[in-house]
């Protein structure tokens, strides 16, 4: 997956989910994210690029957020979402 799909995806699961952007960057950086709140604004609106590690750990934070999403709403993790998490490596 390239930057601006990784992007795209921030874009799409923070929109469909309901997420504030302040809390996928909190827990972005609670996992090793090195960019500050103030560099991942800019590059969730595409004004800045990140390192492939850092977008990588931003995937990793929202598929952790989905995950806890759906099982506080009781939903099975079916794996049939509209849009794909990218797994770490890929």
């Amino acid at each position: 997956m390239d930057a601006d799909q990784q992007r795209g995806q921030l874009a799409t699961i923070v929109l469909e989910e309901g997420f504030e952007l302040w809390d996928v960057w909190l827990r972005y950086f609670a996992i090793g994210g090195s960019a500050t709140e103030e560099q991942f604004v800019h590059y969730a609106v595409g004004e800045v690029q990140l390192l492939p590690l850092q977008r990588d750990l931003i995937s990793i934070a929202l598929r952790e957020m989905v995950l806890e999403l759906q099982e506080a709403r009781g939903v099975p993790d079916t794996r049939n979402r509209p849009y794909r998490l990218m797994d770490h490596g890929e």
